[in-house]
């Protein structure tokens, strides 16, 4: 299902729910506003947080605040910007 769109909510599954991520894209299919995906990320892939002196990011882009209920539900839901 893709992000794109109209899409203002956001439900990130964890890859090993790959029932609840069935279930939700069903479940959703018709409604534009709600896109669905499997979380991807397997873990830090930088070694240390010290700052990089050349890094070129503005901001972390993980949301980092549903990690818990991510792990401890199965998936969380994010409330896209428009």
């Amino acid at each position: 299902m893709s992000i794109g769109g109209r899409a203002t909510l956001l439900f990130v599954v964890d890859r090993n729910e790959t029932g609840r991520y069935e279930y939700l894209c069903k479940a959703f299919a018709s409604d534009d506003r709600v896109a669905v995906i499997l979380d991807r990320r397997h873990g830090e892939r930088r070694g240390s947080r010290t700052r990089i002196p050349n890094d070129r990011r503005r901001s972390e882009r993980r949301i980092r605040e549903n990690h818990h209920e991510l792990a401890r539900l199965g998936y969380t839901l994010v409330r896209l910007q428009t």
